[in-house]
């Protein structure tokens, strides 16, 4: 029989286990998805190697922001050249078929970006860092990342959320320029490092903040047409787990209560249901449904509820 694991190793693994991060929990077909756009962060951090901390802290965000499901994210950086190659389709000099169409890219609801403040390897109690469960090793140097995280509603310019972000990990006394040497920020490589590590844990806090903000929203189909033989059209079908047979309530929305003073939006009166209405084929990613009884008040726009 294998010995027991002696007891730091065991605290050292639930802790170790229990920062991990799976990302957002639950399904992505459940919630309403945002379109945001990450834009490059400002590094204010001085770190002696040649890496654009701003550029790559913008591109591994995107990719985990990618990876939840959850997301909608335009390349905003790169607009230029999707435009660029937009007009060129419709300047004349290419074939008609399979031309883009003009007024088709998605607008940007929220705005994501930040700032790099921290991003070292220190020793000892440097920065404010304090000794804890790694100092069993022998050593207190630490590698810190630390940002500050911003979430812009694009139509009114607000800062929806504003948090600073710090992590750290245990590092040994290894130079810097000796340990990052030949290692390009965000490689595999790079992850298997004190600070890539750091990176990675800010970075699972940053996409459960900016989800709790603006993607936590449930989802519910709306109506998308009411077809002249009285067929109605919902907009979600495989895609959002809509099934046949499902039965749901057609519901006319309450008036918005706007601020007079501000003209901000401070809520909105109760909706009021109007019909059912019971899907009677599903498919890819809109469904056909009809009213349980005959109607003229569905309109398109109008929300369902399960």
């Amino acid at each position: 029989m294998k010995p027991a694991a002696s007891l730091p190793v065991l605290i050292i693994l639930a802790f170790i286990a229990g920062c991990a991060n799976s990302g957002p929990s639950g399904d992505p077909a459940d919630y309403v998805k945002p379109s945001i756009a990450v834009i490059k962060f400002e590094n204010r951090a001085a770190f002696p190697m040649q890496w654009d901390l701003g550029s790559g802290t913008r591109d591994v965000l995107v990719d985990r922001l990618m990876k939840t499901g959850r997301y909608h994210v335009i390349e905003r950086p790169e607009i230029n050249e999707i435009v660029k190659e937009l007009k060129f389709q419709h300047a004349g000099m290419t074939r008609p078929e399979d031309k883009a169409a003009l007024g088709k890219i998605k607008n940007v609801q929220y705005l994501i970006k930040g700032t790099i403040t921290d991003f070292a390897q220190v020793s000892g109690m440097a920065g404010g860092v304090q000794k804890g469960l790694f100092d069993i090793f022998g050593s207190d140097n630490r590698a810190i990342v630390s940002i500050i995280l911003y979430v812009a509603d694009v139509e009114s310019g607000e800062i929806v959320s504003c948090e600073s972000i710090e992590e750290s990990v245990h590092a040994s006394n290894v130079s810097v320029n000796a340990m990052y040497k030949d290692v390009s920020f965000g490689g595999s490589a790079f992850y298997k490092t004190p600070l890539g590590q750091a990176t990675a844990k800010v970075i699972d806090r940053a996409v459960a903040r900016i989800t709790d903000t603006v993607a936590s929203k449930k989802w519910t189909p709306r109506i998308a047409a009411v077809q002249p033989d009285g067929t109605i059209l919902l907009n979600g079908g495989q895609n959002r787990g809509l099934s046949k047979g499902d039965l749901f309530t057609v519901l006319e929305e309450g008036a918005a209560v706007i601020d007079p003073d501000t003209g901000d939006k401070l809520g909105q009166q109760p909706a009021r249901p109007i019909a059912t209405i019971r899907i009677t084929a599903v498919h890819d990613r809109y469904s056909q449904a009809s009213p349980t009884e005959p109607t003229d008040k569905i309109k398109v726009g109008q929300p369902c509820r399960r």
